[in-house]
């Protein structure tokens, strides 16, 4: 895996700011989670990274190359949702 550095990322919908100027390095090898409440931006943002969304400002570098208005087919890179609860209904109270 290669680095991803997000550098003053902004997407607006309209006058409604989805991420406002978030920035963060995941280094080549570790392990990163993007937590928070509903409607705060990981998936806006994990989009952008994937090439999905186009930020409205700011870069997103993937092994030190600009790749913020690339396609997502020019990326080589990828993200898979994980549900919350999802394949954890054995350890519920029954």
């Amino acid at each position: 895996m290669a680095e991803i550095k997000v550098n003053h990322l902004q997407k607006n919908f309209g006058d409604f700011v989805a991420v406002k100027n978030s920035s963060f390095t995941v280094k080549d090898g570790e392990f990163f989670c993007l937590l928070g409440p509903s409607g705060c931006g990981k998936t806006t943002t994990l989009r952008m990274i994937a090439g999905l969304e186009l930020p409205t400002a700011g870069e997103i570098l993937l092994g030190g190359n600009n790749v913020t208005f690339n396609r997502a087919s020019e990326r080589d890179i990828a993200f898979v949702f994980q549900l919350f609860g999802a394949g954890f209904d054995q350890f519920g109270d029954r």
